[in-house]
Order: C-alpha cells, then structure tokens, then sequence
C-alpha cells in the first residue's frame, strides 16, 4: 500500500540532525520503502511518499527517522490506492 506522509515541524532543524534525516532517507529510498521525499512550501514540513504493508508499518518506518526520534517533525499517513497515474497498481 501506498502512504503520502505530510510532517510538520515542530523545532528548528540542527544541521547535523538533518544530515542525518538526509541519510535515512537515502537509505529507504535505496531500500525501496520510500519512493520521494522533499519539503513542503512554504517550509513548515515536508511530505514522503512511501509504500508499506499497512498503517502500523508506515508508523514503524517513519518513527526511525532522525526527525522524529528527536521530536522535530510530526508525520501524519495517509494510506492511499492509485487510480491514475505512473504509480497505479
């Protein structure tokens, strides 16, 4: 299944924090879980768009990012099935 993950900040952003959220996107991407990921603008989050067998392992997923372990960036999943589109099942 599919989940758009749009986060809100909630702290500023040390750099060696978002070096590290950086990384463990690299990581899933490379891993296939996340298929994009960028910031929101205005800049007041950011949004990732990731694929996971239900809900409770989208949570899992996000809950190892740097960003959310240090009570920066709140993530709100939302599961979704395309219909149209490049992403179509």
């Amino acid at each position: 299944m599919l989940f758009a993950c749009p986060s809100t900040y909630h702290k500023d952003i040390p750099a060696e924090t978002l070096v590290a959220h950086r990384d463990w996107l690299k990581a899933a991407i490379a891993s296939g879980a996340v298929l994009s990921a960028g910031r929101r603008d205005p800049a007041v989050g950011g949004l990732i768009l990731l694929r996971a067998e239900n809900h409770a392992a989208a949570v899992a997923l996000l809950a190892q990012d740097p960003f959310v372990a240090q009570g920066i960036a709140v993530y709100e999943p939302m599961g979704f099935t395309p219909s149209f589109g490049d992403l179509k099942g």
